[in-house]
């Protein structure tokens, strides 16, 4: 596996976690929004492993701001992490995915988005729109890429307690919304059905599945991840 952050410094704690991986297991610094950089991970790919099966893209920023706040700028910053740096990672990587001789299957593609993607929110309209925008690239590209066997498919989770949503609590208090950080988490963990927050281990299943020859009937599906969030009004 070849895990990327733009944050080089994660890759010191992402390399002891893996450290039994040993050679399996490289780090690589990563901007997504460069499309030089994803041209040079493919190459570190194909350098270091020799071949590609999967593709994850998982990085993301959010925003706090209403329709009537968001700047452009702001708009343009969220959308370049959330969606655009999808597309240069599905054209640098579907190439290393396509069947070979010895690959009947083909590779698998699967984009981090939210239920954001169906739940329109206005306080966090930069985001919302994001993650929309992004599953209707995740469908077109299932489209275009199922008949060289390359599954594209997409993981909408509920509020989920990584490093992300956790800055975002630190926000949350600052703008008065919650008296806590800890008030936030139980306000979140009792809007899903099940009163339950997801956690990454919760949700890494799914990725998992889809990654796998189990799911090679799947493409342009929605996974949902939000404990029955939006089935009730």
């Amino acid at each position: 596996m070849l895990a990327t952050d733009l944050r080089g410094e994660h890759g010191a704690e992402i390399a002891s976690i893996m450290g039994s991986y040993g050679d399996r297991f490289r780090f690589q610094t990563h901007d997504v929004g460069s499309k030089v950089d994803w041209w040079n991970t493919t190459q570190c790919v194909v350098d270091q492993f020799g071949h590609l099966d999967v593709l994850v893209n998982n990085a993301g920023i959010g925003a706090h701001s209403t329709v009537m706040t968001t700047g452009l700028d702001e708009l343009r910053r969220i959308m370049a992490v959330n969606h655009d740096s999808i597309l240069p990672g599905i054209q640098a990587c579907a190439p290393l995915l396509e069947v070979s001789q010895t690959r009947f299957h083909g590779g698998s593609i699967i984009n981090t988005l939210s239920m954001a993607s169906y739940m329109a929110r206005a306080e966090d309209l930069a985001y919302q729109v994001s993650k929309a925008a992004a599953r209707m690239l995740t469908m077109c590209a299932a489209i275009e890429l199922g008949p060289k066997r390359i599954r594209v498919n997409s993981v909408h989770p509920s509020a989920t307690l990584t490093p992300l949503l956790r800055e975002g609590f630190s926000g949350y208090v600052d703008r008065g919304l919650f008296v806590s950080e800890a008030e936030a988490l139980c306000q979140i963990s009792r809007s899903s059905i099940m009163k339950i927050s997801a956690t990454p281990d919760t949700v890494a299943h799914l990725y998992a599945y889809l990654a796998s020859d189990e799911s090679i009937m799947m493409t342009g599906a929605s996974l949902f991840h939000g404990g029955g969030i939006g089935l009730q009004y």
